[in-house]
């Protein structure tokens, strides 16, 4: 199954100037971040595992690396979204 080489845009960073955001506006900011990610990050992370588990035996090495590259993206961006959560919580106990 030749799959075509899939790169994803770099998409710039929003500078934002830190010290003139509120510690307020940066928690909202961060909560609403881990929310909005959450849910398509384990949607995604559980289609590719059930899909991996009933398609598996059926699959090419190729195929088989692609979804295994898929399942390594999943868990990098829910260890970032814990990064994220885990510094909203500590901003969060340092303003309290």
């Amino acid at each position: 199954m030749g799959y075509k080489a899939v790169y994803c845009q770099n998409l710039r960073q929003h500078e934002h100037d830190s010290a003139a955001q509120t510690p307020a506006l940066s928690i909202k900011r961060k909560t609403d971040l881990v929310g909005d990610l959450v849910d398509p990050i384990c949607v995604i992370s559980n289609a590719n595992e059930i899909l991996y588990q009933k398609l598996g035996k059926f699959l090419d090495a190729e195929t088989r690396a692609y979804f295994a590259m898929i399942a390594r993206a999943a868990a990098k961006s829910k260890a970032l979204v814990e990064d994220l959560r885990n510094e909203r919580d500590q901003t969060v106990m340092e303003t309290s």
